[in-house]
């Protein structure tokens, strides 16, 4: 019963302070005159990744990098689907989500699938030497990941304008403040929530694949999906994908941290048994959904099919398919 009531009590804590968080992070932005995709990638990414961080580098702590690795690549999974909802959402025909944002997503979604390929090229060469205790593939990811947060701070800057901070109805003081104080919320109860639903998932008769690719995965993107209500609820269009693509990008540096906790050597060479072939179904599956949606960013399509944008509905398919295949192999994220 208490594993129940906490989870229930973080996924409300993490809803609420989700949405809240949105409003003050696009005034903080307007404030500082940092634009959407960038409070989404950079600050708000790296505040809704932080459970699956906790996961991740818990998972090598205790000797078990599939799970550490299991849960980076899986999250990714969900943190894209979240676009479809979003389209749903707007119940607007005529105009898909991805049509609203701006270009220079293409950027962070590649970047994603690129830091996502150099995981996937760790797992299938699985280096046994490592610099400083970490494999050399953790420490590309990590060159990747900064080199790719450079080039997208870049990119914005190039594209954003310049918006009014007179319009803005939030003080600079009151906007920090809810920040920080709904981004510590959404953090302490995401690490919480994911101890709860482990602890469900033990005493329940569920298999470990669904409850792994289904419930852990919602579970831990559920910081990702309140905070882009949020944002969706402003307009904040271009915030919520730079948080998805951005936490995605997140979610596979943890790789880096994780493998420094691993101590069983490099973590990518600690995957054995039917272990690598698992993660490369799930890490390519979330790569296939990503490039759908950056394909949707770079066409830019209006075309609605029942009810959603035709990039939203090829992620819901693509989605349900991964899920499918993710659970009849029994896979546990």
């Amino acid at each position: 019963m208490i594993p129940w009531l906490t989870f229930l009590l973080c996924a409300a804590a993490i809803v609420v302070a989700g949405i809240r968080v949105a409003p003050y992070g696009e005034a903080l932005g307007r404030h500082l005159k940092i634009g959407q995709g960038w409070i989404g990638l950079l600050f708000l990414a790296t505040l809704t990744s932080i459970p699956e961080m906790t996961t991740t580098v818990t998972g090598a702590l205790i000797g078990e990098p599939n799970i550490a690795l299991g849960n980076a690549f899986g999250s990714n999974l969900f943190n894209v689907a979240i676009v479809s909802l979003m389209d749903v959402m707007l119940l607007r025909r005529g105009s898909s989500f991805l049509s609203r944002v701006k270009s220079y997503h293409v950027i962070s979604g590649g970047l994603a699938v690129i830091l996502t390929l150099f995981a996937v090229f760790g797992i299938v060469v699985q280096p046994t030497w490592s610099v400083l205790g970490i494999s050399p593939i953790s420490w590309l990811i990590l060159l990747g990941y900064a080199v790719g947060v450079f080039l997208l701070f870049h990119a914005e800057r190039e594209t954003e304008t310049e918006e009014n901070v007179s319009e803005c109805g939030i003080s600079l003081a009151r906007a920090a403040i809810g920040f920080v104080l709904c981004g510590a919320l959404v953090v302490v109860a995401g690490i919480f929530l994911i101890h709860a639903s482990k602890e469900i998932a033990a005493t329940t008769r569920l298999s470990s694949s669904l409850v792994g690719a289904i419930l852990v995965a919602i579970v831990t993107s559920l910081p990702e999906l309140a905070t882009s209500i949020g944002a969706l609820r402003i307009g904040a269009h271009d915030m919520i994908v730079g948080n998805l693509f951005g936490s995605n990008m997140f979610n596979i540096l943890t790789i880096f941290f994780a493998d420094a906790a691993f101590r069983g050597g490099s973590i990518f060479s600690g995957l054995t048994g039917a272990a690598p072939e698992q993660q490369l179904i799930v890490a390519g599956s979330g790569m296939l959904l990503t490039m759908i949606a950056v394909t949707g960013i770079a066409v830019r399509s209006r075309k609605r099919v029942l009810g959603f944008g035709v990039d939203a509905l090829a992620i819901l398919v693509t989605y349900i398919a991964a899920t499918a295949l993710i659970v009849s192999r029994g896979i546990d994220l």
